[in-house]
């Protein structure tokens, strides 16, 4: 009996820092009155800002209106560019978004770090990264998503994205280090211990957490466990998510698996390496132009992609766009739409130069015309 009771104390204890730790996290990063059931506000305040108050109060009823703050304004839209600024000494950036803020407030180089943290997981990043995230995370801001990482390590992507995310947030994170099984508190926080170079760990994990929203791989980097990893888990992520490979750096590392001054070139390179891998994918993205034709796709390539023939057709049909960063790649699934060609109404001219005098387009005109019916309010 004793035993279950101390165990029972330190669950008691653990859920009680993490609370602890979400009220300071909350302190230093909302400083605003909002609803993550109404995240959507944030959206439309950003994209119509010179319309909203710069204060707003809450009524009698108890409702909650978003504060036009620090932390709304670093939800920039997805690829948006902002004014050049500087998120750690001499370290700067034209798309400054949560993830800068995050290091700027907690980063141990940022201008004031928290001297009351020592609670909070430290976090060992790449700033390189942080456009990535936001790009392809954003639309999963105030939902119910689940986060599954390998690499847990310190646990300090685990208090970022849940304040990111908000309540909706799962983590399932996946290591190697028995020590990572203390950030698990049996409720939104879940520690798995494996290799993600066993395909059995795969079809454990798999068959535990069938719906996965958004992967990220940050683990042991090495050639096979990102080969491994991919391979098992792209396919598992729900139809609508994102896979995202970080530190790919050591596709050219030996420690790794890889080797040093090659690239696409190489057919080792190819077939052994991440990088290499992600060099695979595009063209089993593009696969349907493959045979040669440019106005409709065939996918009849018979034995084309050889030892790789039936994980690219299952790639194709799930996977919608390729994004590459810097050491880092981004897989967003989505609705594979049919490619076609179509055409508008309007005059035409045919394909090349036949010597025929044309009349000057009239924009004058055909502008106000187009806009009466786009109703554009440019």
């Amino acid at each position: 009996m004793a035993k279950r009771s101390n165990t029972y104390n330190a669950k008691t204890k653990c859920s009680g820092n993490l609370r602890l730790i979400l009220v300071a996290l909350i302190s230093y990063t909302m400083g605003y009155i909002s609803s993550w059931s109404s995240l959507s506000a944030v959206t439309t305040l950003k994209s119509d800002a010179s319309k909203v108050p710069s204060t707003s109060m809450a009524s009698n009823e108890g409702e909650k209106v978003t504060l036009l703050n620090e932390m709304d304004k670093s939800l920039i839209a997805p690829f948006e560019q902002t004014a050049l600024q500087e998120f750690l000494p001499n370290q700067r950036t034209d798309s400054y978004n949560y993830f800068h803020r995050w290091i700027k407030l907690f980063g141990r180089d940022g201008p004031s770090p928290p001297n009351d943290m020592d609670d909070m997981p430290m976090l060992h990043i790449w700033p390189i990264y942080f456009d990535s995230y936001h790009n392809h995370w954003q639309r999963f801001q105030g939902k119910e998503v689940v986060f599954m990482e390998i690499g847990v390590q310190s646990g300090g992507k685990i208090p970022m994205l849940r304040d990111y995310f908000g309540p909706g947030f799962k983590y399932v994170g996946i290591d190697i280090n028995e020590g990572c099984r203390k950030f698990d508190n049996g409720d939104w926080v879940h520690i798995e211990i494996g290799d993600s170079a066993d395909p059995k760990f795969w079809k454990y994990i798999k068959n535990k957490y069938p719906k996965v929203d958004l992967f990220l791989d940050d683990g042991g980097h090495t050639m096979v466990q990102q080969r491994v990893a991919v391979r098992e888990m792209l396919s598992h992520v729900q139809p609508n998510g994102v896979y995202i490979c970080e530190d790919l750096s050591t596709s050219w590392s030996k420690g790794y698996g890889a080797a040093s001054m090659q690239d696409s070139r190489n057919t080792t390179f190819l077939r052994n390496t991440m990088f290499g891998f992600v060099h695979r994918t595009i063209d089993w993205l593009n696969a349907g132009w493959i045979s040669g034709g440019i106005m409709s796709e065939n996918f009849e390539l018979g034995d084309f992609f050889g030892e790789d023939e039936a994980w690219w057709k299952d790639f194709h049909d799930t996977v919608k766009s390729i994004h590459v960063y810097n050491q880092l790649v981004v897989y967003e699934k989505g609705y594979k739409e049919k490619a076609f060609s179509t055409k508008t109404v309007g005059s035409t001219i045919p394909y090349g130069n036949t010597g025929a005098v044309y009349r000057k387009t009239p924009w004058d005109t055909v502008i106000p015309l187009v806009q009466t019916y786009t109703k554009s309010h440019w």
